[in-house]
């Protein structure tokens, strides 16, 4: 089994300005790839920005998050991966068709969606509905999985996932 090189990035996102993130992703997973990473994983909610979304009400909410992985966002994340042939994981809000509202995390690369986590704990906003599964998934012949920031804490959920 090969190594994987893993560039981590986090960056001053604006809120609410995915074109502005979406840029800044791009150029971040440029950089990346010229230092020979194979993936880049960025923050939470790197996509739509995070804090600001503690005042929305679920109208609010609902209109900022998109589907996945048919949203602009997404697929925007993959055209940047086909570009550039890196492997992206970054975050957003994510609504479902029965109007359901989660926090989420991506995992593309230039053939598509390969993963999506639903954040455990999303204490952010009233308006979102904790995730109830974990992913694993293969990436570059190794196991890979998702978590994000708080659920990290929870030493029994990485046990659980693996």
């Amino acid at each position: 089994m090969q190594p994987i090189k893993i560039a981590t990035a986090q960056f001053e996102n604006h809120s609410n300005d995915k074109s502005y993130n979406l840029h800044t992703i791009r150029t971040l997973s440029e950089q990346a790839k010229i230092q020979g990473a194979q993936v880049i994983a960025f923050h939470e909610c790197s996509i739509t920005g995070y804090s600001f979304a503690r005042q929305l009400d679920r109208q609010q909410l609902f209109d900022i998050a998109e589907f996945i992985p048919d949203g602009e966002s997404v697929q925007a994340l993959i055209t940047i991966a086909k570009d550039l042939d890196i492997v992206i994981l970054a975050g957003l809000f994510e609504k479902t068709n029965d109007g359901t509202l989660y926090k989420a995390h991506v995992c593309v690369d230039k053939s598509g969606l390969v993963a999506k986590y639903r954040k455990l704990h999303p204490f952010i906003n009233p308006h979102l509905t904790p995730g109830n599964e974990y992913g694993v998934f293969d990436l570059l012949g190794w196991k890979c999985g998702i978590l994000i920031c708080y659920d990290n804490n929870i030493i029994e959920k990485i046990a659980i996932a693996w």
